[in-house]
């Protein structure tokens, strides 16, 4: 990678490079290579500014990082106009009723990809895809190219960063986190595990997220247009960031708390951090990010568990996995779920889960090695860290 980093420097002028992260050339860019003007509440543009300063300031982004950015934020801010496009000249979309949904959430590396794709298998659920996430659909045979341009995404992302597929595997078609739809409203954690934005991800821990999830809600209901209505299945670790802004939204949601000891969870999530910035900047401190992966992580958790203490009628809507049971005994906990939600399960539901497990058993995407020596963390310090979440929560 480093020699094709030097080949660009040596082939782009400077001025090139300083004019990637200016807001208004980026909005007006997005406004030329879609011929739309409106990108709709502009309560994206502060969270937009401390991206760019981020980007610009402390990623450390070599040449192809710089680049892979600015095509990052054109592609939302493409997708926005494109979405608002729809939104707008189309009445009946705001119609439509997101009922009921089912939220997955826990601390990152819980066994959340499997459960998402597990439970998509159900009839009645509805899953967002990779592709109608990275790519705002026009149900029409153009979004055959989108399904291209997707798949060609992931292509290239597991070129740059080749121990990306055996820590999170990623499919066009495959269900997908709920990170990229919200990442259209600036506010979203997929920023800073690819790219070093601290003063940004300060912010995301104190912002308000009722944007993001309104935002989620209009996406939902673009994407389900001229379907036949169906339960959303969603998914993502930092919904507990945002969880009282989600539960605004969305009064009715179910909630999938899944659990796992943090010693394991931590120095996971940092290696994917790892992953992803390495294909994008030649700097990079894996004793920060453990830290940093600690830090964030634990306040998460702790946001989560203090309002399920608090409200009585949302902790009456979560139900608690442990990640060791859903390994052991994934139909057990499917079963659980299933009840849990008010739903059925039909004759060939099992059939398609166990194919599922065998097609992606563990390892057959490769090996994830980690450990906590490599990001500066010791096991006694997390288990002082997380000592009352692990009392309560590791013994289900």
């Amino acid at each position: 990678m480093a020699w094709v980093n030097k080949g660009l420097a040596a082939g782009i002028h400077r001025s090139v490079f300083d004019t990637l992260f200016d807001r208004e050339d980026l909005l007006d860019g997005a406004r030329r290579a879609t011929g739309f003007q409106d990108f709709g509440s502009l309560d994206f543009l502060e969270p937009l500014d401390l991206i760019l300063e981020g980007f610009d300031q402390t990623s450390a982004l070599n040449p192809v990082g710089r680049i892979a950015a600015r095509w990052y934020l054109m592609r939302l801010l493409c997708n926005r106009l494109r979405f608002e496009a729809i939104w707008q000249n189309n009445l009946r979309v705001a119609t439509q009723n997101v009922s009921r949904p089912i939220f997955i959430l826990g601390l990152p590396r819980t066994g959340s990809t499997l459960l998402h794709e597990v439970l998509a298998l159900h009839p009645a659920l509805r899953a967002p895809s990779f592709w109608e996430s990275t790519f705002t659909p026009r149900r029409d045979p153009t979004d055959f190219y989108r399904v291209v341009a997707a798949a060609g995404q992931i292509n290239l992302a597991n070129r740059m960063a080749p121990n990306l597929k055996a820590i999170h595997r990623l499919g066009a078609r495959l269900p997908h986190e709920c990170v990229t739809i919200q990442a259209h409203a600036m506010r979203s954690i997929q920023f800073h595990a690819a790219h070093r934005v601290s003063k940004y991800n300060r912010w995301l821990q104190t912002c308000d997220w009722e944007p993001a999830y309104r935002w989620h809600a209009r996406y939902l209901k673009v994407l389900q247009y001229g379907e036949n209505e169906a339960r959303w299945l969603l998914k993502a670790p930092g919904h507990m960031l945002g969880l009282t802004a989600l539960n605004h939204v969305y009064p009715d949601a179910k909630f999938i708390q899944l659990h796992r000891d943090p010693v394991e969870v931590i120095p996971s999530m940092a290696s994917l951090s790892v992953a992803l910035r390495t294909a994008f900047s030649d700097t990079l401190d894996e004793r920060e990010v453990g830290h940093d992966t600690v830090d964030q992580w634990s306040r998460g958790l702790t946001h989560t568990l203090r309002l399920r203490k608090q409200n009585a009628d949302l902790d009456a809507r979560f139900i608690d996995i442990n990640y060791k049971k859903l390994v052991s005994h994934p139909m057990e906990v499917v079963g659980r779920i299933l009840e849990f939600t008010g739903l059925s399960s039909p004759a060939n539901f099992e059939r398609k889960v166990e194919q599922h497990q065998v097609r992606n058993e563990k390892g057959r995407h490769g090996v994830h090695e980690y450990s906590l020596d490599r990001f500066g963390l010791k096991r006694s310090e997390l288990d002082d860290r997380f000592a009352e979440y692990r009392a309560e929560h590791l013994r289900i």
